[in-house]
C-alpha cells in the first residue's frame, strides 16, 4: 500500500543524468548518482556510476564500479571507447579514464594534480576528431611557494593575489602525456574543440574568480599556440559554445544570468571570421537550454524551457524559422544528439521520476520511448497533485506558477499554503518530480498546498521576460508573487489566515524580504538568504552579480538600491516567526548574512532559530543535513 512521501523516501531517489548517445546511435551511456553525500563529507563527491542501455531497448548494464564518483561519460569518435572522470584512486581528485565499449577494466589516462572542475556545462571533456587525444579543463595546483607558507606560524592567506587559472589541457590516449594548450593568463569556464581539432572556442575571462564569470566573453584560440581572439563580448554572459560541422560558425546561448550553469537564454550564431552574431530566437516566448547542430549544418536542434515545461525546437540557421517538434508539461534534463540525428534525454514529470528516453523523429514530431526504470520505489509512495495556475500582475502581465496539493485533498476547503520561491532569479519551477531538494512534495504530504510562482525574471518565457527583473529585485517580482497568492485565496484554494513562505538563495532573500514587508505570513523559512546586500557585496564571490542585477547601482550609496532592498534595513517591521538554515562554507551567500538577520530578529523580539550546517557550501549535500533541513 503506497504511503505519503517522507524525507527518507525523498532522499532515496537516484539522480539520473547526462545521457550520451554513441556515434552509431545504438547505445546510450548515462550516470546514476546518489542524491546526497555521506555524512561527514567523505567521500567528497556524490557516489555515482556510469550505465548503458541499448537505443533499441533492452537490459540496463552497469559499466563502472568505482568506489566513489564515476561521471561525465563521453564517446570516442569511432564509438569504441568511453572517456569519463573518476576519483577512484584518490577521494576528490578526478582523473580522466578510458573504458572499452564492450566493458572490462578502465584505464587511467591522467595523473594530474589540481582540480578537474565539476562542470556546470555539457562539455567537461571532449575527444579530438581523430580520437587520439582528449581535452579537459584543469585548475592550477597551489604553488609550492604558497604551500610552503601553510606551516604553523606562517599560514597567512593572500586574498585574490595568487591566481589559480582553469586551463585547457589535452591527454594523449596512447601515451597518457598531458599538455596545456590554452594561452597564458586566461581563465576558461567552458570550451568546445573545432571539427578539425586545431582550435577551441571558449568562454573566458581575464581573472579566475567566480565574480569574473559575469564579465565573460567568447574567444577562439589555436590549440597549443597563439593568443586568444575575442569573437563576442557584450553586457550579457555567454555559455555552451558549439561549432558548426564546417567550423565556420559557433552557436551559443546568451542572457543576463544570475548563476553560472543556470544558462537558459537566447540562441545566437556567430560567424567566426567576421565576428558577426545573429539572434536566431529574437521575440521567442520560450527560453533555450542546449543546442546541437544537424550533420549538414543547416539546422540547430535546441532543448527549451517552454513555460515551465520542456520542448525540442528545430531552428533554421539561415532563416531563423522555428519548428516545435515536441513540448509537454515535463522536464527534459540531460540531452544529446548522435551524428545520425537520434536524440536522447532524461525526462521526468510531476508524477514520474527521471529516466532515460530516446526520441524517434517522425517528420516534424519527436516521440519519446522510455528505456530505463531507475527509481522503481516511486510506486511505493503517494505524492500530491501538481497543476498549473495563472494570474495577472498588478500591471497586467500574465504570470504562471505551479500548485502542489496534498494527496488526500478533496478540494472542498481552503488549505494552509506555503509559497515556495525558486532561486536564481533567472531560473524557474518546472513540471518535474525531482525539483531542487524536492521539498514541494515533502511539504504537500504534510497537508499543505505549495505554491511555486514563476515571477518576472524567471526563464521559460523568453529573454525579455527573464531580464525584466534587472534593477528591481524585490520590487515588481515580489508583487507578482503576492498577486499569485491573492489569486489562490480568491479561488478558495489558500487559507488567508494560514500562509507560509520559504525559499533558498534568491528565494531565501525573498523570504527575508517578505517578513519585513508584510505580516500576512505566519511562518517563514529562509535558506542561504541574502539579508544585507551591502555586506553581501563585500564578502560574496558573486559581487559582480548584485551590481549587474541592481542595474549598476552603487553598493556604497546609503540611499541606493543595495540599501533599499536589504531586508535587514527594514527588520523593525518583522513579526513573522522565521527559521534560517545556512551552510557554513557558503561563499555564494556568506553565512554571516543569516547570522546578522538572526541577531536582528532576536533583538526585535521576533521568534527565530538559526541552524548551521558544517562543511556545507551554498547547496548542502550531506545526507544527515538534507534530512534535517527537510524535517525542519
Amino acid at each position: 500500500m503506497p504511503h505519503a512521501l517522507t524525507p527518507e523516501d525523498w532522499i532515496s531517489f537516484k539522480q539520473v543524468s547526462d545521457p550520451q548517445i554513441s556515434p552509431d546511435g545504438k547505445l546510450i551511456a548515462f550516470v546514476v548518482a546518489d542524491t546526497f553525500r555521506a555524512n561527514g563529507g567523505t567521500p567528497k563527491l556524490r557516489v555515482a556510476a556510469i550505465y548503458s542501455v541499448p537505443v533499441a531497448g533492452g537490459p540496463v548494464r552497469r559499466l563502472t564500479n568505482g568506489p566513489r564518483s564515476d561521471t561525465f561519460p563521453r564517446w570516442s569518435p569511432d564509438g569504441r571507447s568511453l572517456a569519463f572522470l573518476s576519483d577512484r584512486e584518490e577521494d576528490g581528485q578526478r582523473q580522466v579514464h578510458l573504458l572499452p565499449r564492450d566493458g572490462g577494466e578502465s584505464r587511467r589516462l591522467t595523473d594530474v594534480r589540481g582540480t578537474i572542475p565539476s562542470p556546470r556545462t555539457l562539455i567537461p571533456l571532449q575527444f579530438g576528431p581523430d580520437g587520439r587525444s582528449i581535452a579537459f579543463l584543469l585548475e592550477d595546483e597551489e604553488s609550492a611557494e604558497v604551500r610552503a607558507r601553510h606551516g604553523i606560524g606562517n599560514d597567512a592567506i593572500e586574498f585574490e593575489k595568487n591566481h589559480r587559472y582553469v586551463r585547457l589541457w589535452t591527454v594523449d590516449v596512447e601515451s597518457g602525456q598531458t599538455t596545456c594548450v590554452s594561452p597564458e593568463g586566461l581563465q576558461l569556464w567552458e570550451f568546445a574543440i573545432s571539427p578539425d581539432g586545431k582550435r577551441a572556442a571558449a568562454v573566458v575571462s581575464d581573472l579566475p574568480y567566480e565574480q569574473d564569470w559575469y564579465l565573460n566573453r567568447l574567444a577562439v584560440f589555436d590549440l597549443g599556440g597563439g593568443e586568444a581572439r575575442t569573437v563576442h563580448h557584450t553586457d550579457r554572459q555567454v555559455a555552451k559554445p558549439a561549432w558548426s560541422p564546417d567550423g565556420r560558425s559557433i552557436a551559443f546561448l546568451t542572457s543576463m544570468w544570475s548563476d553560472r550553469g543556470a544558462d537558459t537564454g537566447a540562441v545566437y550564431v556567430l560567424d567566426v571570421e567576421t565576428g558577426r552574431a545573429r539572434d536566431l530566437t529574437e521575440g521567442h516566448d520560450v527560453s533555450y537550454e542546449r543546442v546541437a547542430w544537424s550533420a549538414d549544418g543547416t539546422k540547430i536542434l535546441a532543448a527549451a524551457n517552454v513555460h515551465a515545461g520542456s520542448g525540442v525546437v528545430e531552428l533554421d540557421v539561415k532563416t531563423g524559422a522555428a519548428a516545435r517538434l515536441w513540448e509537454a508539461k515535463e522536464y527534459l534534463g540531460g540531452y544529446s544528439v548522435s551524428g545520425t540525428g537520434i536524440i536522447t534525454a532524461t525526462i521526468e514529470s510531476p508524477t514520474q521520476p527521471p529516466n532515460v528516453f530516446v526520441g524517434d523523429r517522425d517528420g516534424q514530431t519527436v516521440r519519446w520511448r522510455k528505456l530505463t526504470d531507475c527509481n522503481p520505489q516511486a510506486t511505493d509512495v503517494e505524492i500530491g497533485d501538481t497543476r498549473e495556475v495563472r494570474w495577472r500582475a498588478s500591471d497586467g502581465l500574465e504570470l504562471q506558477g505551479l500548485l502542489v496539493t496534498p494527496p488526500d485533498d478533496d478540494g472542498t476547503r481552503p488549505l494552509p499554503t506555503v509559497m515556495l520561491v525558486h532561486g536564481g532569479p533567472t531560473s524557474s519551477d518546472h513540471f518535474r518530480y525531482q525539483a531542487m531538494f524536492r521539498w514541494a512534495q515533502v511539504i504537500a504530504c504534510q497537508g499543505f498546498a505549495v505554491f511555486q510562482p514563476n515571477y518576472r525574471g524567471s526563464v521559460g518565457w523568453g529573454l525579455e521576460f527573464a531580464e525584466q527583473i534587472i534593477g528591481d529585485m524585490g520590487g515588481l517580482d515580489f508583487q507578482d508573487m503576492l498577486a499569485g497568492l491573492d489569486h489562490l485565496v480568491g479561488r478558495g484554494i489558500a487559507d488567508p489566515n494560514r500562509l507560509g513562505i520559504a525559499g533558498s538563495s534568491y528565494g531565501g532573500f525573498t523570504t527575508c524580504w517578505a517578513v519585513t514587508q508584510t505580516d500576512r505570513f505566519k511562518a517563514a523559512v529562509g535558506i542561504a538568504s541574502v539579508t544585507d546586500y551591502r555586506s553581501f557585496h563585500g564578502r560574496s564571490y558573486l559581487h559582480t552579480w548584485d551590481r549587474i542585477y541592481y542595474g549598476g547601482s552603487d553598493p556604497y550609496d546609503p540611499h541606493g538600491k543595495h540599501a533599499r532592498f536589504s531586508p535587514i534595513n527594514h527588520v523593525r517591521n518583522a513579526k513573522t516567526p522565521t527559521l534560517l538554515l545556512h551552510g557554513q562554507e557558503d561563499w555564494d551567500v556568506p553565512v554571516e548574512q543569516s547570522y546578522q538577520f538572526h541577531r536582528a530578529l532576536k533583538e526585535m523580539g521576533v521568534e527565530t532559530e538559526l541552524i548551521l550546517y558544517p562543511r556545507e557550501p551554498h547547496v548542502p549535500s550531506e545526507r544527515a543535513h538534507l534530512l534535517d533541513m527537510a524535517r525542519r
